[in-house]
C-alpha cells in the first residue's frame, strides 16, 4: 500500500484518498466495497505514511504542475520523474519480492551531471522512513539499491531558482 500511495502523491493528477484508505480500511466488491471507519483501531503507521507523502506532494510545485518523464520500466520496477525549472523529484517503485539495483538517468530531468539528490522517503515491506540523506549523482545518473516491495522518492532543487 505504501508503494501505491507514493505513486499516488507523485504522479500527475489530483491525488484522492477514498475514505478510510489512510487508516487501513479494506474492501473488495459490493457488498463489501467499503467497511466502516475503524475508530480507535486505525493503522497509525499507514496514517503517518499518508501524512508524510502528502507533505512531500505539497512541498514542490513540480509534483502538481511539472512535466513527467519515464526513467525506466522493467518487470516489477518503475521509475519516473516530475520536474520544472525549480526542482526535480524522482519516484522509484520496486514491486518485486527481491531487492533490485537500478541506474536512473536523472540528467533527463535537468539534474546536473555531478551533484547529490536528497532522499525524502523510503519504504519496504516493514515500514517507511523520511530520514533525509544524500544520494550521489555521477555522470548524470543515480544508482538505487531498492528493497523488495519498496519505494524511494528523491529530490533535487536548483539553487539558482
Amino acid at each position: 500500500m505504501r508503494e501505491a500511495v507514493a505513486v499516488q502523491m507523485t504522479f500527475p493528477g489530483a491525488p484522492t484518498v477514498y475514505y478510510g484508505d489512510e487508516a487501513g480500511v479494506c474492501g473488495f466488491t459490493d457488498p463489501d466495497s467499503r467497511r466502516t471507519y475503524p475508530w480507535g483501531h486505525e493503522d497509525r503507521e499507514m496514517i503517518d505514511c499518508h501524512r508524510a507523502l502528502i507533505r512531500i506532494h505539497k512541498a514542490d510545485a513540480c509534483l502538481r504542475t511539472g512535466a513527467l518523464r519515464c526513467l525506466t520500466l522493467s518487470y516489477g520496477f518503475a521509475a519516473y520523474g516530475r520536474f520544472d525549472e525549480a526542482a526535480a523529484v524522482v519516484t522509484a517503485v520496486n514491486n518485486n519480492d527481491h531487492p533490485v539495483t537500478e541506474t536512473l538517468p536523472v540528467w533527463t530531468l535537468n539534474v546536473p551531471r555531478e551533484t547529490e539528490m536528497e532522499v525524502l522517503f523510503t519504504s519496504d515491506g516493514d515500514g517507511f522512513s523520511t530520514e533525509k540523506r544524500a544520494v550521489p549523482v555521477h555522470e548524470g545518473v543515480v544508482t538505487l539499491e531498492m528493497p523488495a516491495c519498496g519505494a524511494v522518492i528523491l529530490r533535487y532543487r536548483h539553487p539558482e531558482v
